[in-house]
C-alpha cells in the first residue's frame, strides 16, 4: 500500500477533482460580498473562492448558463461576469423572466 503525503488532505483533494470536472462552460464572475457570506451559499464541490480586494472571485464550470445565471442572481449579492461573455446573456434573459414574473398581477 502506497502512504500518502503526510500533508495530503483527502476531502480537498476529491473536491477539487469535482470542481475541476469537464463541464461546457468555464465560469468566473467577482462577487461583492465577503468570502465567508458566499461559502456559506456556494459549497466547496460546486466552486472554487479566492478573496480579492474586489470581493471574491468565484471559479467553476457549469453545464447549462441559464442555470448559473438563477444561481448568480439567487445569491443576492452585486456581481462582475468576467467570463465567459454568454454568461451576459443568459443573465440578462434571467433579469427578463424575472420582471415578467414580477408584472403579474393575482387572478381571482
Amino acid at each position: 500500500m502506497i502512504e500518502p503525503p503526510p500533508d495530503f488532505d483527502a476531502v480537498d483533494h476529491v473536491i477539487r477533482q469535482w470542481t475541476a470536472l469537464p463541464w461546457g462552460w468555464e465560469i468566473e464572475v467577482l462577487i461583492e460580498a465577503e468570502a465567508a457570506q458566499v461559502r456559506r451559499r456556494v459549497p466547496a464541490t460546486m466552486a472554487e473562492l479566492t478573496e480579492t480586494p474586489d470581493g471574491v472571485r468565484l471559479r467553476c464550470r457549469a453545464h447549462s448558463l441559464s442555470g448559473m445565471a438563477q444561481m448568480l442572481a439567487g445569491l443576492g449579492w452585486p456581481f462582475t461576469i468576467v467570463q465567459p461573455e454568454e454568461l451576459r446573456e443568459a443573465v440578462s434573459e434571467q433579469a427578463t423572466r424575472l420582471l415578467q414574473y414580477a408584472a403579474r398581477a393575482p387572478t381571482e
